[in-house]
């Protein structure tokens, strides 16, 4: 079995090991991303052959993994790629009217287009614990369902509803971004009032915060230690799609996670663009004391 995987960020790398793990040597794996040194990582590191650009991709292969940054990402790949006899499994979290674009374009030039957003991070993607939400012809989800439950261990398939799984993830992240916004707040004000991190988190997790969400992130919290499995930018980009498709869908009008949106965009846009969307709670803290030494300063 040939495959491509295109895309090599966090999420990406961690779900291209997983194929390999899972198929050994029953999968020839071809990768490329558009940072060669760590392209050359990679396909060290698995085993797997290195792609100069996504036009190289070998006629053999018939399954392509996209897994990029965003709609854009995917536009730009999927236009050199040659899609003939070709099923593309596109992972990116899209703006859902971009993905009918997809579909059209790809079955147009004689391939199939998945539409397969994933809800996890890089630790479930690398034990295979994903949640994939897909939308294709039914003859080609049998097709690639054994690679996908190679990732996902629980998948949701509604048919050729092409862009609902989009809608879809982009609704899951809205409670994730505000959910995770309202423990960095927490956390960052009990901080403030002299508790420790440690004693916040444990209260919280014996309470109203118990979750999925604060166990995964309670140690980045804990340690102030943010290495990215699901970056600031990621989580401000799916935000700004949901605003901007519902405004489409439903008119102007104001959304509370709008406010959601715009912390992690100020976020990222104070250097905090590439750490995991768990920094929030560091952003938070910083601008409470960053206010404390100007209002001290005022005094002065």
């Amino acid at each position: 079995m040939e495959v491509a995987f295109l895309g090599l960020g966090n999420l990406g790398r961690a779900i291209a090991k997983r194929l390999k793990d899972v198929f050994g040597k029953e999968i020839t794996l071809y990768v490329w991303t558009r940072d060669i040194s760590k392209a050359e990582l990679v396909s060290s590191e698995l085993g797997a052959i290195r792609l100069l650009s996504p036009s190289k991709i070998p006629e053999s292969v018939r399954f392509v993994f996209l897994c990029l940054f965003d709609s854009n990402a995917v536009e730009e790949t999927i236009k050199k790629i040659s899609t003939k006899n070709k099923i593309l499994i596109d992972l990116t979290t899209n703006f859902p009217d971009k993905v009918l674009i997809f579909e059209s374009y790809t079955r147009e030039n004689g391939g199939e287009y998945v539409e397969s957003p994933v809800l996890g991070s890089v630790i479930p993607a690398s034990q295979g614990k994903l949640t994939a939400i897909v939308a294709c012809r039914k003859n080609i989800f049998d097709e690639s369902e054994k690679l996908i439950k190679a990732i996902a261990e629980k998948i949701f398939f509604i048919g050729e509803e092409f862009s609902k799984p989009s809608i879809l993830k982009l609704i899951n992240n809205l409670v994730l971004g505000s959910f995770m916004l309202a423990i960095g707040e927490a956390v960052a004000i009990g901080e403030k009032m002299g508790f420790t991190p440690e004693l916040i988190v444990d209260i919280l997790l014996s309470g109203a915060g118990k979750s999925a969400i604060l166990e995964a992130k309670k140690s980045k919290i804990i340690s102030k230690e943010f290495s990215p499995h699901f970056s600031v930018s990621l989580i401000a980009k799916d935000l700004k799609y949901l605003e901007e498709f519902l405004k489409e869908k439903m008119g102007e009008r104001d959304f509370f996670f709008s406010k959601t949106k715009e912390i992690f965009e100020r976020a990222k846009n104070n250097h905090f663009a590439q750490l995991d969307f768990s920094s929030v709670y560091a952003f938070i803290l910083k601008n409470l004391e960053d206010k404390k030494t100007n209002k001290e300063n005022h005094k002065k």
